[in-house]
């Protein structure tokens, strides 16, 4: 054996190695994309977690713009009327719920939690946000954008 063929044997297995290793990081990067997407959250959740109670008395989508600086964005979001504990809100959020991709919620009633709530000290401004727990296991993150009484 020349040195030629033992160059041109690494040369080989170098090449083979790195196909692998490339083989490997897109089976890795791809198999993570498969349990959790954009958008979504992870399906299993615990409902001691979800305490509140929310009923939705109607849902629906409108176009809506938002802005910051100079920049302007619009698109579609979902809006629901609810009542939290005895309190009337619109909540608003995605219109992707799941794989759902212009889903509407059906008026009933849901659990959820408080992701975020910010009050002035005296709660004469609020800002709140929660995940509804739907009935598939899915949850909606939203945002409290209108309240009334």
């Amino acid at each position: 054996m020349n040195i030629k063929n033992v160059v041109a044997l690494d040369k080989q297995q170098v090449r083979k190695f790195t196909a692998v290793l490339a083989l490997l990081l897109c089976l890795a990067f791809s198999a993570h994309a498969q349990r959790t997407r954009f958008g979504q959250t992870p399906e299993e959740h615990n409902p001691a977690d979800f305490a509140v109670d929310v009923h939705i008395s109607a849902s629906h989508i409108r176009y809506y713009c938002t802005g910051f600086r100079d920049q302007i964005s619009c698109g579609n979001g979902l809006f629901a009327d609810v009542i939290v504990s005895g309190k009337k809100f619109e909540l608003s959020g995605a219109t992707t719920i799941g794989k759902n991709k212009s889903a509407l919620l059906v008026p009933g009633d849901y659990k959820a939690r408080l992701t975020k709530n910010v009050k002035d000290n005296d709660g004469a401004v609020i800002s709140q946000e929660y995940d509804v727990l739907l009935s598939n296991g899915a949850t909606w993150h939203c945002v409290v954008t209108g309240i009334s009484e």
